[in-house]
């Protein structure tokens, strides 16, 4: 009896066969939903199977996972980045569990995972890749790592699709309400290029046989079966080129900023640590606010780490529930903007270095 694995591996050799053209694309988009759709039972059967796995507490103001071939240098960059002396070899599967960082950087505190090389099938469960991926599904960005040789980009951003993380692309606005009757109805723009059969084809791949389907904005095959499959996760990434210290291909480099912004580095020499130590900040989006108490003293140590796009009420939030409860409004200081002293409620939105007092009823 064929496994799911193994039916995996057919879609997935037919798809690589087939030429991509205009005549083919409708084929191959149902190829790659079928393949979603096993994939997705794949991960049901693992889960109800049980087994063990690995997995660090999440700490810090947010969580970076390094993510790689084996044997690319992600250990001596954790060490690099963070001072963590994570044991370092010249070999493959150096790293057979997961060894945490925290890079201290502008006031904030940033969990660094150094995990197990990535190998082809890893989402099939190759190299306790299952356990390697669950990881980074829970991480705020990632790095892709390689080498001077950047080998093997292709294949990590496929694993990391398969298991359903989908790197540097947004969410489209797709949305869908089910229904007891009616077949599959199709809302869409004129603009959106796929036709209305292909999207029906390819919900039925999902069992999905009565709904109504809305598309607001232009979308491919890709951005249809990441909705279908209702699983994925969308997240940052930056591409980590490691030992460009050592003779390389300059075309080739430049062609990784097709998976994103790239940052040269050299873990061993140091070259471009401190470049890339402020990609991981930038590409978080993280915000500082300091807080105020009511004798105009400021805690300019320790700031509060909050997302861009924070309000106040995140702030009282973070601070505890009765603080959100009893608030009644908040002063607001910034240097940036010269505000000073600024009275707001719980859904101002806050900037980086936005100092704030919180006046409570009671």
């Amino acid at each position: 009896m064929t496994t799911i694995e193994e039916k995996i591996r057919e879609i997935e050799e037919e798809i690589h066969k087939t030429k991509y053209n205009k005549a083919t694309e409708s084929h191959i988009g149902l190829l790659k939903a079928k393949m979603a759709r096993l994939q997705l039972e794949a991960e049901s059967h693992r889960h109800s199977g049980g087994g063990g796995g690995f997995s660090v507490p999440k700490s810090g103001d947010a969580t970076v996972a390094l993510v790689g071939y084996p044997n690319v240098g992600k250990s001596s960059l954790l060490n690099a980045i963070t001072g963590t002396e994570s044991e370092v070899g010249n070999f493959a599967f150096t790293t057979l569990r997961v060894i945490p960082g925290t890079l201290k950087y502008r006031g904030t505190q940033i969990q660094i995972l150094d995990l197990p090389g990535i190998i082809d099938n890893a989402a099939l469960g190759s190299g306790r890749g299952r356990e390697v991926l669950s990881m980074v599904r829970a991480a705020d960005l990632i790095l892709l790592v390689t080498d001077n040789e950047c080998k093997g980009m292709d294949r990590i951003i496929e694993e990391l699709r398969k298991s359903g993380i989908v790197v540097n692309r947004k969410r489209k606005n797709i949305s869908m309400k089910r229904a007891n009757t009616g077949g599959i109805r199709v809302r869409k723009p004129r603009s959106v290029d796929i036709d209305d059969t292909r999207i029906r084809e390819m919900a039925k791949e999902f069992k999905i046989t009565n709904a109504e389907i809305f598309i607001r904005e232009n979308v491919n095959d890709d951005d249809l079966i990441d909705f279908f499959r209702g699983n994925v996760i969308y997240l940052p990434a930056v591409v980590v080129i490691n030992k460009m210290d050592m003779p390389h291909n300059e075309e080739l480099v430049e062609s990784m900023r097709k998976y994103g912004e790239i940052v040269r580095v050299s873990a061993s020499s140091k070259m471009g640590i401190e470049d890339l130590k402020e990609k991981i900040y930038d590409s978080l989006e993280l915000i500082r606010v300091y807080l105020r108490d009511k004798s105009g003293k400021t805690d300019m140590e320790r700031p509060l780490v909050l997302r861009k796009g924070a309000t106040v009420r995140d702030v009282c939030r973070k601070i505890s529930r009765e603080m959100l409860e009893a608030f009644r409004y908040a002063v607001l200081s910034s240097t940036k903007s010269r505000i000073n002293d600024m009275r707001v409620g719980l859904d101002y939105e806050l900037s980086d270095g936005d100092i704030v007092t919180i006046v409570s009823k009671y």
